[in-house]
């Protein structure tokens, strides 16, 4: 009999038919060997079922038959959550509600013994105690809460489920049951009227923020709502600035069925006051404490170096974004371990110096490790860099993969902002990158995780109008006339070669471009792209359907598209729909040139949107190039195309491929004119 734990394991091979253990145990959270195990145990199964077995690969790989329905066991199984998950559903019933905490009444929902219920319960209790929280029990259970530890343990708790919480289409079952359960446990507060009072604050007051400010401006006023309709005392501690809510406070008071007193309703709007100021930072719950110590930093280095590090607007954030997990690791005594000496060069040793001195006179600080040391002169170099670059700064570009969606970026950057791209690198590379003393801001196409902190965007391949505010968030200037190499270097025609190269080396190195190349060859969207290769269709199955569909057409070139559209389909499953701009258009291309042997590309326009997960196209791009920069002059045209002409807008009204061509002719044209009057 197939249950439990290996039920999850076979949804994952239902989608991945091709895999390993590893990825398997990185996916549901569970360690190889425990997996190698429920292989054995499936096996064990379809061999008994007369079935072919998921063949085991060298290397820890693993396939499944293309003649193996899987499905047969998932129709009359119910879902069981692994140890982690059932884990977080009670910590969740602990700390919101313990009436409900029936030990054989949960073994009997979540489908496992009491033994194992027990078990999760005392793994629990020992990192609740650490927060002086203890469960204890006499006829029935009940939290004793010796400090005011609880309110930001079950604060950090909710803010761990604000994605779910928001979330229109829960892909799991144990999504649905957490969404539920907080729910729950809410009541007699509708957490939909709740969201949708907070989501009207947001609007009345225009405010843009983080995905992770967000998750802790609702996290607090969740955890405020829950300790006011269960009529909880409120931890004595500094709650930061307070003020009046004004008259949301009556629609608040509404929404929970409870009218607050004067103090309730000044913390309330301390919430709204404080998030506000630090609307686009990545916040720490104790982040009110952590601005004064930020700025205590920044007014001491200035009085010992005598440099205006208050006029540094990055260096506040950068700082504030810092000393939360810093001072986390201090009072968990968690040390950093990686050698960072070389982070600081040899003539910036000062201002390690100086920073030292300050620590040592500070109760909180002065024990330090020096790694945590450098990474805080790191922020002071940092900001001592971008003085004297005369607003230029290093931006490290991370990207997914592809040297496509890089150029795309680096262009946007490059005709915007006054930046130099310090480094492009992949997701993969950021643990091996060592040059952060260099960088003075990070932008990345997917979510990642930094090893030091730095001011940080994520931004689409495509900006649209919130990656440009993201942008300005982060202190980049806007370029001038003066910035724009190309449109120099083409106006200097009447000057020799040599004196050409030696007149804009000088110009390269005042604008701050180290290095600057101009293809040879500006290749425009139709020199890849043909009339028989363009597709109009009414619609598509799927997205992995239209992916092969536009693959296909690559065939007529004498690639292999079969092959390049299953490395398309297997990037995507695994970096997610960052290609495809809601609304607009998809950019596919693979991870390698696998199977491409001449570059090219197909064009799908399909009259009813395809669906990439929670976003929705009619114009789909597949790019295919043997080598991984012939292509980047195209994709730099195309998406000039996109963001200065109707190009979209006309293409999705084409009924023929000829209709199509037209249309690209016409906008390549207008993009050269553009180019060109910018020249005079």
């Amino acid at each position: 009999m197939v249950k439990g734990r290996m039920l999850t394991v076979i949804k994952y091979l239902e989608k991945h038919r091709e895999t390993g253990y590893r990825q398997i145990a990185e996916a549901i959270d569970e360690t190889m060997r425990v997996i190698r195990y429920d292989i054995d145990k499936i096996n064990d199964e379809l061999s008994l079922q007369k079935l072919p077995l998921i063949e085991k690969l060298p290397k820890g790989k693993l396939k499944v038959p293309e003649d193996l329905d899987l499905s047969i066991f998932l129709e009359d199984n119910e879902f069981v959550f692994s140890s982690k998950e059932r884990i977080k559903i009670l910590r969740l019933i602990i700390l919101f509600d313990t009436a409900s905490l029936n030990i054989k009444k949960l073994s009997k929902i979540l489908q496992v013994s009491r033994r194992s219920i027990q078990n999760d319960l005392d793994e629990i209790q020992k990192e609740l105690e650490e927060n002086d929280i203890y469960l204890e029990y006499k006829n029935g259970f009940y939290l004793v809460e010796k400090s005011d530890k609880s309110y930001e343990v079950r604060n950090r708790e909710i803010r761990s489920h604000i994605k779910t919480l928001y979330k229109t289409r829960l892909t799991t079952t144990y999504e649905a049951y957490i969404k539920n359960l907080i729910y729950k446990v809410f009541l007699p507060v509708d957490l939909n009227e709740l969201f949708l009072w907070i989501d009207g604050l947001l609007k009345k007051t225009g405010w843009i923020f983080s995905d992770q400010s967000f998750r802790w401006y609702v996290a607090n006023i969740c955890t405020f709502t829950w300790y006011m309709i269960k009529d909880k005392k409120l931890p004595e501690q500094e709650w930061g600035k307070t003020g009046e809510i004004g008259d949301s406070l009556k629609d608040y008071e509404k929404c929970i069925g409870k009218v607050l007193d004067q103090k309730q309703s000044e913390i309330l709007a301390g919430f709204e006051k404080y998030t506000n100021k630090y609307v686009h930072l990545e916040v720490t719950d104790n982040l009110m404490n952590i601005a004064d110590l930020a700025s205590m930093l920044i007014q001491k280095m200035q009085e010992c170096l005598r440099i205006e590090f208050d006029q540094d607007g990055i260096l506040m954030k950068g700082l504030l974004n810092h000393l939360g997990p810093m001072i986390d690791r201090i009072k968990g005594n968690v040390q950093l371990h990686d050698d960072v000496s070389q982070f600081i060069p040899d003539k910036y040793q000062y201002v390690y110096v100086a920073l030292k001195e300050i620590l040592v006179k500070d109760s909180l600080l002065a024990h330090l490790t020096e790694n945590e040391e450098i990474y805080l002169a790191i922020y002071f170099i940092g900001s001592l860099r971008r003085m004297q670059k005369n607003s230029y700064m290093n931006v490290l570009l991370i990207c997914g993969y592809g040297y496509g969606t890089t150029a795309v970026v680096k262009d946007a950057l490059l005709n915007s902002y006054q930046v130099f791209v310090k480094k492009s690198i992949s997701a993969y590379q950021v643990k091996q990158f060592t040059q952060w003393a260099d960088v003075d801001v990070v932008i990345s196409t997917v979510d990642v995780d930094l090893p030091i902190d730095k001011p940080f965007a994520k931004v689409n391949v495509i900006f649209n109008h919130d990656d440009y505010i993201k942008l300005d968030l982060l202190g980049l200037q806007k370029r001038n006339v003066l910035t724009n190499y190309f449109a120099i270097e083409r106006r200097l025609d009447f000057l020799s070669d040599e004196d050409k190269h030696k007149v804009m080396a000088v110009i390269k190195e005042e604008l701050g471009y180290k290095e600057v190349r101009t293809p040879k060859k500006f290749k425009t969207l139709s020199d890849l792209l043909g009339v028989n290769d363009i597709q109009c269709i009414k619609n598509v199955d799927d997205w992995r359907d239209a992916v092969r569909q536009s693959t296909d057409i690559l065939k007529r070139h004498g690639n292999d598209g079969e092959r390049y559209g299953k490395n398309v389909i297997e990037g995507i499953e695994v970096r997610g729909f960052y290609s495809v701009t809601d609304q607009v258009f998809a950019l596919l291309h693979g991870s390698e040139n696998a199977g491409i042997e001449v570059s090219c590309m197909s064009l799908l326009i399909s009259e009813e949107p395809v669906r990439f997960g929670e976003k929705e196209v009619n114009i789909i791009f597949c790019l295919a190039s043997r080598d991984k920069k012939e292509h980047i002059p195209v994709v730099t045209r195309l998406m000039r195309m996109i963001s200065t002409t109707d190009f979209i807008k006309r293409l999705k009204k084409c009924t023929t491929p000829d209709d199509a061509m037209s249309v690209i002719k016409d906008c390549e044209k207008e993009v050269e004119q553009r180019l060109a009057e910018a020249d005079r």
